[in-house]
């Protein structure tokens, strides 16, 4: 299996130029109900896609801050090559992986109690990202011609808010099921 974080990297160059910095927050904002990045991947990629030179510096680097904060990159035109083919080549095995619902999925009555607390956490979290991503889509809407991708990103965007309303229901629903549960004993 390839890394992938060289091509989350390409892609969003593709769109503006950022800072490692800038890289990260977007995924955590715009992505994180299906793709996620730590620092720890984003800069070693981006110093590897710079001697690639499928990206390079897009301004001089500042006197002031972190490098890493301060360095704007752009893709190049091989960087916008290597991501066509990419995006041409068939996909992997995609995969989910949620700790929450493994616990879930695992929890017996001896635990009922801790689940309670853990779908309480689970649906405030599905509740805020709900959030997160109605305001991106409004974002998006408001500057929906000033990238010819905002369109595909909405798509994407309004499958992210579908599964955030059905975690949100699911989870209230199994609240509600687990505390009448409870009453009966």
């Amino acid at each position: 299996m390839l890394k992938k974080t060289r091509y989350v990297i390409l892609g969003l160059l593709r769109e503006e130029k950022m800072t490692g910095y800038e890289i990260k927050k977007c995924i955590d904002q715009r992505m994180r109900f299906f793709w996620q990045e730590s620092f720890g991947q984003i800069y070693p990629e981006l110093l590897t896609l710079m001697r690639e030179e499928l990206i390079r510096e897009a301004f001089p680097k500042s006197k002031e801050g972190n490098k890493r904060e301060s360095t704007r990159y752009e893709i190049t035109e091989s960087g916008l090559a290597v991501l066509k083919h990419w995006m041409e080549t068939e996909n992997e095995k995609d995969t989910v992986r949620s700790e929450a619902l493994l616990k879930f999925f695992l929890a017996t009555d001896e635990n009922k109690e801790e689940m309670k607390q853990h779908l309480v956490e689970f649906h405030r979290q599905g509740k805020e990202k709900l959030l997160l991503f109605e305001l991106f889509k409004e974002e998006l809407n408001r500057d929906i011609d000033k990238h010819n991708n905002h369109k595909y990103i909405l798509e994407v965007l309004a499958l992210g808010i579908k599964e955030q309303e059905l975690y949100c229901s699911w989870s209230k629903h199994f609240m509600e099921k687990l505390t009448l549960e409870g009453g009966e004993e």
